[in-house]
């Protein structure tokens, strides 16, 4: 820890999903399941700001935050309601996409379910960020003498990147042509043999 307190160094954590797949219940019912986790990576100052370093060491104290976090990320979901809602997010986010990659022929009413969307008033991007400076101050005859000395800053950054474009539908197809606007599921007898909706890493 005094190590991690003595150097400076720049960061950034952001969500992302580790795997996901898409269920059938025995009843014909849709399951989307995930699992997330947090990534982390250093980062020094570039030529157009900061940058990713190619490796990130096992030991930075972000990398273990990184590790804990996602050990731990169903009970914190539990605990915290934005983590708890960020994971829906990535849930509908993987039926939305198996919906589209096995071109299920859905209802017009499937899309007015939602209320009417306002205009936005804000479009910016917001920027998760922190900062921490240590400074240590020696003091000669009451005047502080070591003003721009032993002064370090970490500063992380952070956000969301589910990298869903990573994942592929496998041996989909077949259903594909069975899901209609009611998603018509008990046509599958045996949806194991059927559905198979697991989405594997690229």
């Amino acid at each position: 820890a005094g190590e991690a307190l003595g150097k400076e160094w720049s960061a950034r954590e952001w969500f992302v999903v580790r795997k996901a797949e898409v269920q059938m219940s025995g009843d014909g019912v849709l399951l989307p399941c995930i699992r997330m986790g947090v990534e982390a990576r250093e980062q020094i100052l570039g030529p157009s700001g900061l940058e990713d370093v190619p490796t990130t060491k096992p030991t930075h104290p972000l990398v273990k935050y990184a590790e804990l976090f996602t050990h731990n990320f169903d009970l914190i979901a539990e605990r915290k309601s934005a983590v708890y809602h960020l994971r829906e997010l990535a849930k509908a986010s993987v039926l939305a996409k198996f919906l589209m990659e096995v071109g299920a022929d859905l209802d017009q009413s499937w899309f007015s379910l939602g209320a009417e969307a306002s205009e936005a008033c804000c479009m910016e991007v917001p920027q998760l960020w922190n900062e921490l400076c240590h400074s240590k101050i020696r003091l000669q005859d009451g005047r502080i003498v070591n003003m721009n000395d032993d002064t370090t800053m970490q500063r992380l950054y952070g956000g969301v990147q589910f990298g869903l474009d990573k994942f592929q539908l496998s041996g989909a197809r077949q259903p594909a042509r069975m899901l209609s606007a009611g998603l018509a599921a008990r046509q599958f007898v045996q949806p194991a043999r059927h559905l198979s909706a697991t989405l594997s890493a690229g």
